[in-house]
């Protein structure tokens, strides 16, 4: 019996830290620092980086980075959004999915061509924003302008110091 009830009592912190962990909120853009990553302020005065899910935008330094970057400052800087939170990456940042008035800000960065879709050993996990670049690219939208348009993680390769 003692047993179940320690058990039961794992089981309950278990599910509160979980909850904890991947914790959606509504805060303020505070800053807009590139194409794929702003700061908010959450309601609590709390400040968090958060890193765009499943885009990977321009480097700064690199063709359409700063466009990328003006891009997404006009859709929600200054503005109250809403974060569903997904993870955290290696760095610390948020990786999330970022609502402005319901409007997905991801989808809207790939869709304008102002973003790749974020692809891990060359592999990309949302096949609907696969659609949205192939979309973009088909109709030279943003970066897809360019005759030879250099991919974010091509870039920062060919870049290392």
């Amino acid at each position: 019996m003692l047993l179940i009830k320690r058990f039961s009592i794992f089981f309950i912190l278990l599910i509160s830290f979980s909850s904890l962990v991947h914790a959606d909120f509504n805060g303020k853009v505070v800053k807009v620092i590139d194409g794929d990553t702003i700061d908010v302020l959450t309601p609590l005065k709390e400040k968090i980086r958060i890193r765009l899910l499943d885009i990977d935008a321009p480097e700064t330094g690199q063709a359409y980075g700063n466009a990328s970057r003006k891009y997404l400052a006009t859709l929600i800087a200054g503005k109250k959004v809403f974060i569903k939170e997904n993870k955290k990456d290696i760095y610390q940042r948020t990786l999330g999915t970022v609502f402005y008035n319901r409007i997905n800000i991801n989808e809207k960065m790939v869709s304008g061509g102002y973003a790749w879709v974020y692809r891990y050993k060359g592999v990309a996990k949302n096949k609907k924003f696969l659609k949205l670049e192939s979309k973009a690219k088909q109709n030279k939208k943003g970066l897809w302008r360019d005759q030879k348009p250099i991919a974010p993680w091509d870039f920062r390769r060919a870049n290392k110091k």
